[in-house]
């Protein structure tokens, strides 16, 4: 070993040992927090993450296509052009190349509750259908029914916590109004449909693999306990 191998070797050691010592004198203040913001969108995505379809619609192509198709369905619905608008004025869509974020309009009003203070079921459930999770939180309600393969999705939010993210693989949107005037934003699949609506004091999810006819039964029929 020449001498400048030893330099190194010594040079080494000596870094190693100060820098040891540097760090055991270091105080990390683990007092932080997320914002709660930031905390509503992971808890969002996590529970959409378990939902049984989410390895179906969470795939990597034909992307960009889709979103386009969605923006030209909605834009050329055989609903009227003010049905849609009407009903796309209550959220703000932000569409991007793989997803659609979705959030409720809740600044137009300031007497909407900011926890559920009033909690909605839905009142007419298919025969068969058995509940096998409740998840209540202060401004989110969460409930999930199966029926062998078939499942239903029931979701309650504040105006103020709401927000959805939906993958923009081979789905589209559209808006509906039900015969009591009720508009929906609807977000169809393959496999699925999600109807979304505001009842003026809470934003209201409900998504099934049923048929879409059956899935805005259960909307329509979704009251206060």
């Amino acid at each position: 070993m020449n001498n400048f191998s030893y330099f190194s070797k010594a040079l080494d050691e000596v870094v190693a040992a100060r820098l040891d010592d540097y760090v055991e004198t270091l105080e990390v203040d683990k007092r932080y927090e997320f914002s709660e913001k930031y905390n509503k969108k992971i808890n969002k995505l996590i529970k959409h993450r378990e939902k049984p379809y989410f390895t179906l619609i969470c795939t990597t192509g034909r992307r960009v296509a889709c979103c386009v198709a969605a923006l030209l369905i909605l834009s050329f619905s055989s609903l009227s052009v003010k049905a849609v608008r009407e009903a796309v004025c209550d959220f703000f869509m932000n569409i991007f190349s793989d997803h659609t974020e979705i959030i409720a309009d809740s600044e137009i009003e300031n007497s909407y509750p900011h926890s559920i203070d009033e909690e909605y079921h839905i009142s007419s459930l298919p025969n068969g259908f058995k509940q096998v999770d409740y998840d209540k939180m202060e401004n989110s309600i969460i409930i999930t029914y199966f029926k062998d393969d078939d499942y239903i999705f029931f979701e309650q939010y504040t105006k103020d916590a709401y927000l959805s993210n939906y993958d923009n693989e081979q789905s589209t949107f559209e808006s509906y109004k039900d015969e009591n005037g009720q508009e929906y934003l609807v977000h169809n699949t393959d496999h699925d449909h999600t109807f979304i609506w505001d009842n003026g004091k809470y934003i209201f999810e409900i998504c099934s693999n049923l048929d879409k006819r059956s899935v805005l039964e259960l909307c329509e029929s979704t009251k206060i306990k």
